[in-house]
């Protein structure tokens, strides 16, 4: 992951955790759901005093931790290391996906992914859905109970436009959540969108065969580990 002129608040996960004990107090704060006090990330970090007060201030300049309040300190963002980390409390799922027009369809494809992402025991919680107007009016009938992130037909056949449009929202909800990406359906930019967020943000990803209904992790709690130099 690499800062931008862009973005220059960009997490840099892999130079965060290279280090030890960068490392502990990172695993410290995810044992914790995200947040903790000084003492707290000191007594499970087993870092101690000025060592850990140069870490909590490195890792904050590398934006992987913040600090919220005075002595208390919290993760930028949950996902990816809520999600890939080890003895992490239970915290809410949330599905970011797509919605193309119908077509043949017989079912949209975000709830052909929750129902896959249900059998490998992935229940999520918040759903989230970029369309345009034209495809959710073909679907009003189901009724489908998502957010909507209404995207025009001129916006979601630019990369960039979709980008710009699902950033804040998916930078809102990696804080508090777990964010699993789908890159399936609407249009190619979109897809290529939504792939470039998921590595830019190391956020996990999937995309769905439609024809078999197979679910294929494009980025993976393996493939992020490995990412970012766990594995």
């Amino acid at each position: 992951m690499y800062q931008t002129m862009e973005n220059p608040k960009m997490p840099l996960y892999k130079d965060a955790i290279a280090n030890s004990n960068g490392l502990k107090v990172v695993q410290a704060l995810t044992e914790c759901g995200g947040i903790a006090n000084f003492s707290e990330i000191s007594r499970r970090s087993s870092v101690k005093d000025s060592v850990l007060a140069y870490h909590l201030d490195r890792l904050q300049r590398l934006n992987v931790v913040e600090q919220e309040a005075k002595g208390t300190y919290r993760l930028t963002y949950k996902t990816p290391l809520c999600f890939i980390l080890e003895k992490v409390p239970e915290i809410p799922i949330a599905y970011f996906g797509l919605l193309g027009r119908k077509e043949s369809r017989p079912k949209p494809e975000p709830t052909v992914a929750l129902q896959l992402l249900q059998k490998e025991g992935i229940k999520p919680k918040f759903v989230y859905v970029v369309t345009s107007p034209e495809a959710l009016n073909e679907w009003k009938e189901l009724k489908l109970p998502y957010q909507w992130i209404l995207s025009y037909e001129e916006e979601i056949i630019s990369i960039d436009a979709i980008k710009n449009k699902v950033a804040p929202q998916l930078e809102s909800l990696l804080r508090d959540l777990i964010v699993i990406l789908d890159c399936t359906s609407a249009t190619k930019p979109a897809t290529i969108a939504y792939y470039e967020l998921a590595q830019n943000y190391c956020v996990p990803l999937i995309y769905i065969y439609e024809e078999t209904k197979q679910l294929k992790w494009l980025l993976s709690k393996e493939t992020i580990r490995k990412k970012l130099g766990l594995t």
